[in-house]
């Protein structure tokens, strides 16, 4: 069996699809952690409205930090 060698321009042409593709996969799997992060916010937030006096400190300091990262998250991409 003889194989064709390939050109220059069918390579580098493989190698932008093949990065297309990793930003794609890369963009979705970043989509999916803002997601996660807000949907924690969200949780966090439900949680200090319940939280009694002791944990209460611990409850807003657990949100500002998922607040942070949901922000750096979002200026990110």
């Amino acid at each position: 069996m003889v194989l064709c060698p390939a050109t220059v321009g069918e390579l580098i042409a493989f190698a932008e699809i093949v990065r297309m593709r990793r930003q794609r996969v890369a963009r979705a799997a970043h989509a999916r952690c803002r997601e996660l992060i807000a949907a924690s916010v969200a949780v966090a937030r439900a949680e200090l409205t319940a939280a009694a006096g002791p944990e209460r400190a611990m409850r807003i300091a657990r949100l500002r930090k998922l607040e942070a990262l949901e922000e750096y998250a979002s200026a990110v991409g």
